[in-house]
């Protein structure tokens, strides 16, 4: 098991890094993660959000995005970012206009087991105005294979086939208000440094 996680590691690292050489890292943005100084553009989605409506790549147009892949069935690295983000929104309602403030929102890398209605309890638990969304299988792989967002569906030894955990890439994507990523912020995640990162990029981008 150990082994395996290591290889799906080491795999993640890999497919992070390789998208990094083919985009322009500006060096003078300084930020725990990754600003992007050649943005991203992606390709359209679709998902189902526990707004009640679909959520597509028309839902990042005119404010900035705070993206993270996880799972309800998460053990540590989901909570405790989803609650880092609780705080950088908190501050962030002090800090800055509610013009401002962004759209955050998780998307389930486990949708087997992940429906609307638990995306909503989960997410709705740290934050009100956060927003869940799940898509089928094949939607879900598609839009993390064009967001360099690494999976690893790991069986848990002796359990039923229903027991399992998923390795993931645990970075928060920022996207900006044309809807193209802009930076990764790295784990582990802290509220303040979230808030500072975050005032830094649209302070830059404007």
């Amino acid at each position: 098991l150990i082994v395996l996680i290591f290889a799906a590691l080491i795999a993640a690292v890999e497919m992070y890094f390789g998208f990094l050489q083919r985009h322009e890292v500006a060096n003078n943005v300084k930020i725990d993660g990754v600003y992007l100084a050649q943005t991203k553009q992606i390709n359209d989605f679709k998902l189902s959000a526990t707004t009640g409506k679909p959520f597509t790549k028309e839902n990042l147009n005119g404010h900035w995005t705070l993206m993270f892949f996880g799972f309800t069935n998460c053990g540590m690295v989901c909570p405790a970012t989803m609650a880092a983000m609780n705080g950088m929104y908190k501050q962030l309602e002090q800090d800055l206009p509610q013009t401002q403030l962004p759209q955050v929102v998780m998307v389930s890398v486990d949708p087997d087991r992940d429906s609307v209605k638990r995306m909503k309890q989960y997410v709705t638990s740290f934050n009100a105005n956060f927003i869940g969304a799940r898509a089928d299988i094949e939607e879900t792989v598609a839009l993390e294979k064009q967001l360099h967002n690494a999976t690893k569906k790991m069986q848990v030894d002796g359990a039923g086939k229903n027991q399992y955990t998923i390795n993931h890439s645990a970075e928060v994507l920022l996207f900006n208000p044309k809807g193209e990523l802009q930076a990764y912020l790295s784990y582990p995640h802290q509220a303040h440094q979230m808030a500072e990162d975050y005032k830094l990029i649209i302070k830059t981008s404007v």
